[in-house]
């Protein structure tokens, strides 16, 4: 039987620790990368070769929030994990947009629960200061058996293919590989190319069960982490030489 808290991209995946966080009052800046700073979203460049990109960790920007719930939520904090190390690559097909595809793949153990800097970037839902004991327990809960089962299944895969238009804008097909299962989303997305660099960003929310998961609870139910997981992603992939 499977517990737990992403991805998401990506996410998705370490989204059940031990309390979370309600919806931010504001997003954080984009990241300054080059294809942020100039880029332009497009489908992919026409008459460009097949080309292979190698994912940036250092410039891109994974997190989740996960809020906290039940009659003693008062007691818990929101929190805001992110993916710090990971790897991947992605290759653009410019005859067929569609086709192209990435993979990222992300250690669960080097997940980042509460970084100080990313949090204080959100409004008065993180205003509090989870202490270090606080952490460690949710990354106990987190990385546990009853949830991400760290030692069995130490990655998380995300994989996918090339942006698709849709009524609702441009989405990625993606498919999140976590503790041995599969689980397929469109996400919304938007490629920046710059020059030998691209960006994918996006936000978008996933609830626990859909990936078959069951956010921590404790004390009964009275204090748990909230259904809702918010993604958000900005991932930088430089040219392959």
């Amino acid at each position: 039987m499977r517990c737990q808290s992403f991805v998401s991209l990506m996410m998705l995946a370490a989204v059940g620790a031990g309390c979370g966080a309600d919806q931010a009052e504001q997003r954080p800046p984009a990241l300054d990368t080059p294809a942020a700073a100039g880029g332009r979203a497009v489908s992919v460049p026409e008459g460009a070769a097949r080309q292979v990109y190698t994912i940036d960790a250092e410039g891109s920007e994974v997190y989740w929030l996960i809020s906290k719930a039940g009659l003693m939520a008062r007691f818990g904090h929101n929190h805001v994990i992110s993916a710090e190390s990971f790897t991947g690559t992605v290759e653009v097909d410019p005859g067929d947009p569609a086709a192209s595809r990435f993979e990222l793949e992300i250690p669960v153990a080097d997940l980042v629960i509460d970084d100080p800097a990313l949090r204080s970037r959100f409004g008065e839902e993180f205003a509090s200061v989870p202490s270090e004991e606080d952490k460690d327990g949710t990354r106990q809960n987190m990385l546990g058996e009853n949830l991400l089962q760290a030692d069995m299944y130490p990655v998380v895969r995300v994989r996918g293919g090339g942006p698709r238009a849709t009524d609702a804008g441009d989405m990625l097909p993606v498919e999140i590989e976590i503790l041995g299962e599969s689980f397929d989303f469109d996400v919304p997305g938007e490629i920046a190319f710059g020059d030998g660099d691209l960006v994918a960003s996006g936000e978008f929310a996933l609830d626990h069960a859909d990936l078959g998961l069951t956010p921590f609870s404790a004390l009964g139910g009275a204090l748990q982490v909230g259904p809702t997981i918010e993604f958000s992603y900005r991932i930088r992939a430089v040219q392959a030489e």
